[in-house]
């Protein structure tokens, strides 16, 4: 399919611009508008913004229109130079896929036909020399890996030369308990295997005093590091700025990514934070203190661990050579997921004996924002010439039906590894993809398909998938009103939120009073307020009424807790309505949140789904007891994937980021807008979008039996709405999917 290709920059960069009204004849000045404002930061940017077409009028409109409706980012020549670099590799690599071979026998080699399909059996038995496995979703990865180790060890190939690489200890364990019931004996448990930080602590442990660290150090996590952040963000004096400084948490996601890309400050900020681009400054002195803060206390953090270890190999040759030589057989699972550091760390050690082999789907590539480079498994061959490629192409989980679907989206692919997935199995309808009035209608239909499918289906086999967290409170809201319970992967779950459970506790407080839980959490909203005065409050009013706040007169904050109680008996008088209370809620609430959250343009969106919700609503006091409703035991959940906890019987709602790894015989695909999925934040920039791209792929490929893609015709929010159905819609073919 012949494309066009125009601007972009990473996730972040696309908050310059604000999605407009398409439809509208008049909009596209007023996005131009929007998007000129926003670029006016750099020439660069500025260079390349996205200039979105009109919509073709409603009357005239298919469901789904062509890919002319729709534009793409055009490459700049280093871009264009790169991306035909990366298609030449995957193109040369033609001759080294191996197909199978018939040459390796035996008795072991037999059994082992019949347990594994043919290309399994080839990655298997290709113990020596560099391979390249390149596994689709559901080929059987993990099986393959599992088969291999327990064939070495069959082979007389001592375990402890054997270095295995994965992304969670939890995949570790678990391949080595399979090796250990495919081999009867545990000699398994002399594998070197775990994740990449887990291998360089050890190794920094053992060899660190070689680059000047203690062998105590002490490794600091995520929590840590916001923390340490904090501490010099309140010992530094800044210059005051427009805009509040950026939270804790996002200092350190600049700082990682900086690290991960070895990239500047200022340059990270300009494309991925360009909001926070009068901090570049502030920020690069926080860089260099938290660095310093690190060093003195012999602390290091998830970054450092790579770092430190990729220069402890570099630069200590003695260590580099006793580390490879130990290592004979070095083996890296979900390698599109790698970064610099880890990409370096596998070739350095393998480089001595050659025996490397990394497993991975080019097409699985999802985390680039945790420094996960794609073109780590693109650019395999080109590191290593001799490679052999084995590609697992039969896939085990999806019908022939849905696999035909997801074939399509690899085809759309700029630069990907060739491969066509194919199953035995068949006999599954189409994909599905509706068209629904509006959110609410969205989530009503997938609400019904939900009751109709627990008919036959188990609850724990049915998801609900979605690109941002906010994608999913419509869903979330009427699972909730008909009492099917779900598990939320991926966030926290839409009432818990701070903005949410803000805005709930002011109505709570207009519906009864004497609520002295959220009249506690409001006044504590309040600048000068803290736990012992809010008490002292709290217990006035609940002694005397509302006049006792006059007690409170010569205070600082007296005007700010008269500006409260005064929007809190307006919200309250007669003849309102639940929208009416909410809405002036709202316009007292949202200028306080913009100076508490640094990112409360997110936070708006979900507000304003708070409202709609509420809106459907004759009685504040029945919508508060809908939304009181005790939510699913696993109320919060890792951004790695879901929490450990029973969800047997619970519907899932995740996002697609943390649905990677698994499947579900019923998957639903939802709010699928251009400017939601793909996010508009990836809308002017080749590299953003072939990774939306991706993880449209990976959204569809978790379904067994079952797709379902759902779209509103259109939403509004805070700085315009959205009309057109994907473009990832738009380009598959129609004969792959029906129409409700």
């Amino acid at each position: 399919m012949t494309r066009k290709y125009i601007p972009e920059g990473f996730e972040e960069k696309a908050e310059r611009k604000k999605p407009a009204k398409r439809g509208d004849p008049d909009i596209d000045s007023e996005f131009l508008e929007i998007l000129e404002r926003f670029n006016t930061k750099s020439e660069e940017v500025k260079r390349r913004s996205v200039i979105f077409p009109s919509a073709v009028p409603k009357s005239q409109a298919k469901i789904i229109p062509g890919t002319e409706n729709y534009q793409f980012p055009a490459m700049t020549p280093d871009e264009q130079k790169r991306y035909d670099e990366l298609k030449k590799i995957v193109t040369d690599i033609q001759k080294n896929i191996t197909k199978r071979s018939e040459n390796i026998t035996g008795k072991i080699e037999d059994h082992y036909r019949t347990q594994l399909n043919d290309m399994q059996c080839e990655a298997v038995f290709t113990v020596n020399g560099p391979v390249l496995v390149i596994a689709g979703a559901g080929s059987g990865k993990t099986r393959t890996l599992v088969h291999r180790v327990a064939y070495m060890i069959s082979k007389e190939i001592d375990p402890a030369s054997m270095l295995l690489l994965t992304f969670t200890r939890k995949a570790a364990e678990e391949m080595i308990d399979r090796v250990h019931q495919l081999t009867g004996e545990k000699t398994a448990g002399k594998i070197t295997a775990g994740t990449f930080h887990s291998f360089a602590n050890m190794m920094l442990r053992i060899y660190g005093r070689e680059i000047g660290i203690n062998p105590s150090f002490t490794i600091c996590d995520t929590v840590d590091s916001e923390d340490i952040v904090d501490l010099i963000k309140n010992d530094t004096e800044f210059k005051k700025r427009s805009r509040p400084f950026p939270q804790k948490g996002t200092v350190v996601e600049i700082i990682s990514r900086v690290r991960n890309f070895n990239r500047p400050v200022g340059d990270i900020i300009d494309s991925y934070y360009p909001k926070y681009l009068e901090f570049a400054e502030d920020i690069q002195t926080v860089f260099q203190k938290y660095e310093e803060f690190k060093k003195n206390r012999q602390v290091l953090d998830y970054d450092d661990l790579l770092e430190r270890f990729l220069e402890l190999l570099e630069k200590v040759p003695s260590v580099r050579e006793r580390i490879k030589a130990r290592y004979r057989y070095v083996m890296v699972d979900e390698y599109q997921d790698t970064n610099i550091f880890q990409g370096r760390i596998a070739d350095i050690i393998s480089e001595k004996h050659r025996n490397i082999m990394v497993v991975g789907d080019d097409l699985q590539s999802i985390y680039a924002f945790r420094g996960a480079n794609f073109e780590n498994i693109l650019r395999f061959p080109q590191k290593w010439p001799d490679c052999k490629v084995i590609k697992l192409e039969q896939n085990y989980r999806s019908k022939k039906e849905l696999l035909d679907f997801t074939n399509s989206i690899i085809g759309n692919c700029y630069a990907a590894y060739d491969k066509s997935l194919f199953s035995l199995s068949e006999g599954a309808s189409s994909p599905l993809i509706k068209r629904a009035a509006d959110a609410e209608s969205e989530a009503v239909f997938v609400a019904d398909m939900i009751e109709k499918a627990l008919i036959r289906v188990k609850p724990s086999e049915i998801a609900v998938l979605y690109r941002s967290g906010f994608n999913g409170n419509f869903i979330q809201a009427e699972l909730l009103k008909r009492n099917i319970d779900f598990a939320v992967y991926g966030g926290i779950k839409f009432i818990e939120r701070r903005h949410i459970k803000d805005m709930l506790s002011y109505a709570k407080v207009v519906q009864n009073p004497s609520d002295a839980v959220a009249m506690n959490r409001i006044l504590k909203i309040l600048p000068g307020i803290g736990t012992g005065t809010s008490g002292k409050i709290v217990e006035a009013i609940s002694s005397g009424g509302f006049k006792e706040i006059g007690a409170f007169s010569k205070k600082r904050y007296f005007s700010d807790l008269k500006k409260l109680f005064e929007m809190l008996f307006k919200a309250g008088g007669e003849g309102k309505g639940v929208a009416g209370t909410l809405s002036i809620i709202s316009d007292y609430y949202i200028p306080l949140l913009k100076e508490l959250e640094s990112d409360y343009e997110e936070r708006m969106r979900d507000i304003s789904v708070f409202q709609q919700i509420a809106s459907k609503y004759r009685s504040l006091e029945k919508f508060l007891t809908d939304f009181a409703l005790d939510p699913p035991d696993n109320a919060l959940s890792v951004a790695d994937g879901p929490v450990d906890s029973d969800d047997g019987g619970k519907v899932v709602l995740s996002t697609v980021h943390s649905a990677k790894g698994l499947e579900w015989h019923t998957v639903f695909v939802v709010h699928l807008l251009d400017g939601c999925f793909p996010s508009d934040r990836s809308l002017s920039k080749i590299d953003d979008l072939e990774e939306e791209r991706r993880l449209f792929y990976v959204a569809c490929s978790r379904a067994k039996e079952k797709l379902i893609l759902t779209f509103p015709a259109s939403i509004s929010f805070y700085g315009g709405s959205l009309s057109l159905p994907s473009r990832f819609l738009a380009e598959i073919k129609e004969e792959f999917y029906e129409l409700s």
